[in-house]
């Protein structure tokens, strides 16, 4: 598949693409960084693909497979583990202080 030939408004969306969601989250990682511990942003991190499997369901019609499925609610189960280990009331009360 060619990587030229496409009409500048193409080429533009594709840039436009990248860009808002490349600086949206680094800003976001940033933002969560400052707010709260790493030992909470960090493994919340590791949800970002099952996000993402999910909003291919609705939004490009894509069909998980059973694995798919399994893996992400592990996933899920892990993060909640892990925030509930750290005190998931005190990162709140954290985050709602500001500091």
């Amino acid at each position: 598949m060619p990587l030229t030939g496409y009409p500048t408004q193409s080429y533009l969306a594709f840039l436009g693409a990248a860009l808002v969601s490349q600086v949206g989250g680094y800003l976001a990682i940033g933002y969560a960084l400052g707010h709260l511990p790493a030992s909470i942003v960090s493994p919340t991190l590791i949800g970002q693909p099952v996000v993402t499997a999910l909003l291919a369901i609705p939004l490009l019609g894509e069909a998980l497979r059973t694995e798919q499925w399994v893996g992400g609610i592990v996933v899920l189960v892990g993060i909640y583990l892990v925030h509930r280990s750290r005190g998931g009331i005190e990162v709140v009360e954290l985050a709602a202080e500001g500091n």
